[in-house]
């Protein structure tokens, strides 16, 4: 007798039980969107709240009115000059004021090169500004009037003292105004031998009139009116050294230096002299 094979009853999957659980799904996403939205509105009126009550204490608060606003310089620049450029004037709350667009709008005068800014609550604010230091003159065109330049390359307005720095000339540029600022070999060459020099203290034994800086392997300069001095683009310490002893040397033996070159690296320093006066018979 055969076996009967049993037989596996089919699943039916219903479509109403379906829908439900679909249902269900859409139900827990809204509601998990709901709370999504309540939490952020919760946290803006947090927000605004601290705000508006941040204002009320601080920037509303009448006990912080500006009264008093010291500026100093150790330059010319009148203090008046700044309070004008950043809008500042007593009687404005002390924590409206925005130290870091304070600082930008002060900075982009060209004789400005730093500002510290500092608060003293409830009704001070102290302003100290640096001006630039011009080390000499520059010429960027033989037919143009020259300007100053500080120690960072930065290009000032001309000055009445400013006439007897030593002037920098062979720069070639078809424009420059007060602020930009100029990155040249050469220029740099000539402004590190300028600081070298006045740290060192040699302007009673090294006067610079001029300097050249035509050539891209050497600045030639001008010292102590009748004497050319020829500079690599580097070493200027090294180089300063070697010129006051190279002048000194000079000055024992009673004779005036025509030229120098201080461009080798060896020990032989290249030298000329002026022919000795003749003393009259």
């Amino acid at each position: 007798m055969a076996l009967r094979r049993r037989k596996i009853p089919k699943q039916y999957y219903s479509k109403t039980r379906s829908k439900t659980a679909k249902k269900m799904v859409a139900r827990r996403g809204l509601v998990i969107l709901l709370l999504g939205v309540t939490a952020l509105a919760l946290l803006f009126g947090l927000f605004v709240g601290l705000k508006y009550a941040g204002s009320l204490f601080f920037s509303r608060n009448s006990k912080f009115e500006l009264k008093v606003i010291n500026v100093t310089s150790d330059g010319r620049l009148p203090p008046e000059f700044f309070c004008e450029r950043a809008g500042l004037h007593v009687g404005m709350n002390i924590f409206s004021v925005d130290f870091d667009k304070l600082r930008t709008q002060l900075e982009e005068v060209p004789l400005v090169e730093s500002v510290s800014i500092d608060r003293k609550l409830p009704d001070t604010l102290n302003i100290n500004v640096t001006e630039r230091v011009a080390l000499a003159q520059i010429r960027w065109n033989p037919r143009a009037l020259p300007f100053l330049i500080d120690r960072h390359g930065v290009v000032i307005p001309m000055t009445r003292n400013g006439q007897s720095l030593p002037l920098i000339e062979g720069l070639k540029l078809e424009k420059i105004r007060p602020g930009d600022r100029i990155e040249k070999p050469g220029i740099r060459q000539c402004l590190d031998i300028l600081q070298v020099a006045d740290q060192l203290r040699l302007g009673s034994q090294v006067a610079f009139s001029s300097f050249d800086i035509r050539y891209p392997d050497f600045v030639t300069a001008v010292v102590n009116a009748d004497t050319t001095v020829r500079f690599p683009q580097h070493s200027a310490r090294e180089k300063l050294i070697r010129l006051v002893s190279v002048l000194q040397l000079a000055s024992e033996q009673g004779r005036r230096v025509k030229t120098i070159d201080l461009t080798p690296d060896g020990r032989n320093v290249p030298v000329t002299f002026h022919d000795p006066e003749k003393t009259p018979e």
